[in-house]
């Protein structure tokens, strides 16, 4: 019967040591893939801020564009006003010079 005892002993030791050899593993595999999720948390975060900033730089750049755009032609727009009222200015030159002169002479109309 003690080799029996024995023998159930060796193996129960076995088992123990086989039983903490799975748990060494399974803390280690815990912490390679603890350590691997953060890893692929670090580089989706990296990801997603490239992509973040590639949208943003090209969301300031077409606003750029587009405000170009717009103030071209509020200044073509301002020009083209400006040439106006000149012009207008040229051609009422003399009627308003008579019509002040007129006026400082004390003619009336």
């Amino acid at each position: 019967m003690s080799s029996a005892i024995e023998e159930t002993v060796k193996a129960l030791v076995e088992f123990e040591s086989e039983l903490d050899a799975a748990k060494v593993e399974v803390s280690e595999t815990r912490k390679k893939t603890m350590k691997d999720a953060a890893a692929w948390a670090e580089a989706a975060k990296a990801s997603a801020i490239a992509k973040a900033q590639d949208i943003a730089s090209k969301t300031v750049s077409k606003a750029r564009e587009d405000a170009e755009a717009e103030a071209a032609i509020i200044r073509n727009k301002g020009e083209s006003d400006l040439k106006a009222f000149e012009v207008s200015i040229s051609k009422h030159k003399s009627k308003a010079a008579e019509l002040v002169a007129s006026r400082l002479l004390g003619e009336a109309e």
